[in-house]
C-alpha cells in the first residue's frame, strides 16, 4: 500500500493540505496522480503526523475524476482556516490497475480500472496476497472458487 500525509510543492516549498471537505474523491485523485492504484481511504486529522511547513491548500473540492489535485478548485494558495492537526492523508492500494472499465481486479470489481491480464468475465482472481495484484491464482468453476495446481507452473503461465 501507498499511504501517508499529502504534501504539495509550491514556490519551492513543501506544504500540507487541510482535511476540510477531504474524502475518498480527493484520495482517488491523489492516488491516480501518484500512480499508486485505487484509493482505499482518505484519513484526516493528521493520521500520518503533523506537517511542519506551510498549509498550502484548504477547502479543496474534487469530483474524483481529475488527473491531479491541481485541477480541483480550492482556496487561494496559503489561505486557510486550519492547523497541522488537520493535515490530510491518503491510503492507496499500492498497485496500478489499468485496462477497460468494469473488468475484474482480484477479489473485487474496480470502478473504471483493472489489473492487467485479469479475466474480464471475472472467472479468475488472486487471493490471499499482499496486495491486489499478487496472490494465489483461483478459478471460478460451476459457481465455486478453486485453486490452480502448481505442477509445471512457471512465468509463462503467470503472464497469461
Amino acid at each position: 500500500r501507498c499511504a501517508g500525509r499529502v504534501e504539495v510543492l509550491h514556490e519551492h516549498l513543501w506544504g500540507t493540505v487541510c482535511d476540510d471537505t477531504w474524502d475518498l474523491r480527493h484520495a482517488q485523485v491523489i492516488c491516480r496522480q501518484l500512480r499508486c492504484g485505487p484509493a482505499l481511504e482518505a484519513p484526516g486529522a493528521a493520521r500520518y503526523g503533523r506537517g511542519a511547513g506551510p498549509i498550502w491548500l484548504d477547502d479543496v473540492t474534487c469530483a474524483g475524476d481529475e488527473s491531479d489535485l491541481f485541477q480541483c478548485p480550492a482556496r487561494t494558495w496559503g489561505q486557510h482556516n486550519c492547523h497541522h492537526g488537520e493535515d490530510a492523508g491518503v491510503v492507496c492500494a499500492g498497485v496500478l490497475c489499468a485496462g477497460e472499465p468494469g473488468q475484474v481486479c482480484p477479489g473485487e470489481v474496480c470502478p473504471g480500472e483493472v489489473c492487467p491480464g485479469n479475466s474480464s468475465s471475472g472467472e479468475l482472481r488472486l487471493a490471499a496476497g499482499p496486495h491486489l495484484c499478487a496472490g494465489r491464482v483461483e478459478v471460478l468453476h460451476e459457481g465455486q472458487w478453486g485453486t490452480v495446481c502448481d505442477a509445471g507452473w512457471d512465468m509463462s503461465d503467470a503472464q497469461v
